[in-house]
């Protein structure tokens, strides 16, 4: 199953290829070479071309009941067709059958007939550019939309796509517009996603929306962000320097990047069970003290002595540091180490007013739940805020799917998410008063325009 990647790991090497999870990794996938953390490296590896053949983007009512289908693509893996079940709150990804019927991966199988949608999808394409070299988005919206409220689709640290999945056609259905875009490196975009922090990617998606002024589809007035994981660094930033009507933060961090990077560590080592407490913390320290190095540009001395040391300890392996790394690391991974691992959005949380949705699950292993609450509400109560709404899903995961212990790999099966969500983004969208007098989704086929 093909979906964002959300789930922050340890990182000594974000500039580096990701892990096959769902993740929003920073780390090196095994026994890959920090070679690749090097811009000689170009362009990171592309999805190949969404299947001419796949069903529309859109919503779908079927005998089964409404589905939402939208493709996916993370390269290198293909791209993906999929869906969410509103009745069984199943997703995952569709295969074919033949003709227009289409059946889940999983068991037990769900069919579908996706021969023509009860809401279909256009989507505009764009590509601007600014500071940071070429960047490519999308719009998405039914036909003849006007002065719809429009929400951005943020990204993880990885390469994803413009191409989001379901949640593009849930949200172009239950009436807002949607704006995606191509990781840096990734699609048309320039440059490499491993080189940017959130304050990149934050100006990326201003640029993007200033130039979409005019546009008559979307009322400026009702622009808002939806931020998973490390998406929930960004939206702040943009918010602190464009007028965004609303945010909703999905399993985000209200602590620094390096904070939230430790409080992955320990769990992923206390999961193994493999290790004493004496043996975590040693671990633990180990990581602080690189961290120490990395946030100074200092005492690389020191942090060649604690690595070496460390490569002889048996939880040596989870720290997921690429293999023939140097201390000090090279000049390119170091720049970009700094670049994306040193944030603390506090300074920033505390001059947010934009009405926020926080969305986390109860068993979240990725990022510090109760931690995470303190300090958006004590951030807030700085700034002022006067919307912060909260809502923890019981049994819910990093990614808000069912899970035993929110760990990835005790998720239920088949996959599925919590009872209320994504629901509750309308929902709560609907409460503010965002989703009145927007133009009603009518049946369409998919169209596609371009701009330059």
């Amino acid at each position: 199953m093909t979906m964002l990647r959300t789930h922050l790991l340890f990182i000594l090497a974000v500039v580096v290829g990701m892990a096959a999870a769902n993740a929003f990794s920073f780390t090196l996938p095994a026994g890959a070479s920090s070679a690749a953390a090097t811009p000689a490296q170009g362009k990171p590896p592309q999805a190949a071309p969404i299947d001419s053949d796949w069903p529309t983007n859109g919503r779908y009512a079927t005998a089964q009941g409404v589905v939402y289908v939208g493709h996916t693509a993370e390269p290198p893996t293909k791209p993906q067709l999929e869906y969410f079940d509103v009745a069984t709150h199943r997703t995952g990804n569709l295969v074919k059958v033949e003709g227009d019927r289409y059946r889940t991966q999983e068991k037990p199988y769900l069919d579908f007939d996706l021969r023509r949608p009860e809401v279909a999808v256009i989507e505009d394409r764009h590509a601007i550019d600014d500071h940071q070299g070429r960047f490519g988005f999308s719009l998405w919206h039914i036909r003849d939309a006007t002065h719809r409220p429009l929400i951005v689709l943020l990204e993880g640290a990885d390469d994803s796509t413009r191409d989001m999945g379901f949640l593009i056609p849930y949200f172009v259905a239950n009436g807002l517009d949607v704006l995606t875009f191509d990781q840096r490196g990734t699609g048309v975009s320039s440059g490499n996603w491993r080189f940017t922090g959130p304050a990149d990617k934050a100006e990326d998606v201003e640029a993007a929306l200033k130039s979409l002024v005019g546009d008559t589809a979307v009322d400026f007035a009702r622009v808002g962000a939806w931020g998973p994981s490390n998406g929930g660094w960004v939206a702040p930033i943009i918010a602190h320097h464009y007028p965004l009507a609303f945010m909703i933060l999905k399993s985000g961090s209200s602590g620094t990047i390096i904070d939230n990077v430790s409080y992955e560590v320990r769990q992923d080592l206390l999961h193994s069970g493999r290790f004493s407490p004496q043996q975590i913390d040693d671990a633990m320290r180990f990581e602080r003290g690189l961290f120490r190095n990395l946030e100074t540009n200092s005492d690389w001395a020191s942090a060649g002595t604690a690595l070496k040391k460390a490569r002889t300890q048996p939880w040596f392996p989870l720290m997921r540091i690429p293999p023939g790394i140097t201390m000090p690391p090279a000049p390119a991974m170091l720049t970009a180490l700094r670049a994306s691992l040193i944030y603390d959005p506090q300074s920033t949380l505390e001059h947010v007013t934009t009405p926020t949705l926080a969305l986390y699950g109860a068993l979240d292993r990725n990022v510090d739940v109760a931690d995470g609450q303190r300090g958006f509400r004590a951030a807030f109560a700085r700034s002022g805020m006067r919307d912060f709404t909260v809502h923890v899903f019981p049994g819910a995961d990093h990614l808000l799917m069912l899970s035993k212990t929110g760990y990835e790999s005790d998720a239920l099966d088949p996959p599925r998410f919590v009872p209320g969500y994504p629901s509750i983004m309308i929902d709560w969208l609907s409460r503010l008063g965002l989703m009145a007098n927007t133009t009603q989704a009518t049946p369409v086929e998919q169209t596609r325009s371009e701009t330059k």
